[in-house]
């Protein structure tokens, strides 16, 4: 995977769930999110991503590549997220959802809520003019 330069974020959560990756390509942060995205890993998560929306991003993309698994405490801290950074202005988009976390988004509705790309190069080429 190509990820340019950027921050490794700690997450709380058992050792073997990996930290989530924050880079910036353009003016797009992306956000590539643990493997697990749950209530052991959700408060972590959220505490890292209510430090970034401090720094008011314009445009983000959350990268679920890594994410195998996603509960509800993982989707009610990525709609608060959202909601906060719309809320300052800012667009969001998901990208790389596997068969498994998309199935968990078209269940509770969430695919009518979020832009979803299927691939990084398509997400930053949308973002990038808007």
């Amino acid at each position: 995977m190509l990820m340019p330069a950027g921050a490794q974020y700690p997450c709380t959560g058992s050792e073997d769930h990996m930290s989530l990756e924050i880079s910036t390509v353009n003016s797009t942060t992306i956000i590539t999110l643990a493997p697990r995205f749950d209530s052991v890993t959700a408060p972590g998560i959220e505490a890292e991503l209510k430090t970034l929306i401090q720094k008011s991003p314009h445009s983000v993309l959350f990268d679920f590549s890594r994410t195998e698994y996603i509960a509800s405490a993982g989707l009610r801290v990525l709609l608060s997220t959202t909601r906060e950074i719309k809320k300052a202005g800012g667009t969001v988009a998901l990208v790389s959802l596997s068969p498994q976390v998309r199935q968990v988004f078209q269940i509770g509705g969430f695919t009518q809520i979020f832009t979803i790309y299927s691939s990084r190069d398509e997400a930053l080429a949308h973002m990038g003019k808007q």
